[in-house]
């Protein structure tokens, strides 16, 4: 079973599954961010100390065991750095391992 992220473009949905959820180690209300690299054409997410700009990680409702949360400006820079054209759904596989400063890659999956 993969390790993903599911982006909505249009409506600016984001749904972290329950595996992703547990690597990073999230839970209901915990704060996340995104970085891109558009010269690796991948992103990265990590689990934060809630700041202004995190994004709110909601569970979707009881005994359901994954995450949303709404962000079109977010949903943009998916677009833009992944050269998106006409798809309406996006999966992101996280990588096994975090980085030297925590954060999962995340790479398009097709």
């Amino acid at each position: 079973e993969k390790t993903l992220l599911k982006v909505e473009y249009e409506q600016g949905r984001f749904v972290v599954f329950e595996k992703l959820a547990k690597r990073l180690q999230a839970k209901n209300g915990d704060a996340c961010m995104f970085g891109f690299s558009k010269k690796d054409k991948c992103a990265y997410i990590f689990k934060e100390t809630p700041e202004e700009d995190s994004y709110y990680l909601r569970q979707a409702g009881d005994g359901r065991p994954y995450f949303r949360f709404t962000s079109k400006q977010l949903a943009q820079f998916f677009i833009d750095v992944f050269e998106i054209q006409d798809e309406k759904v996006g999966y992101f596989e996280a990588s096994e391992q975090p980085n030297d400063k925590g954060w999962f890659k995340l790479t398009l999956e097709v």
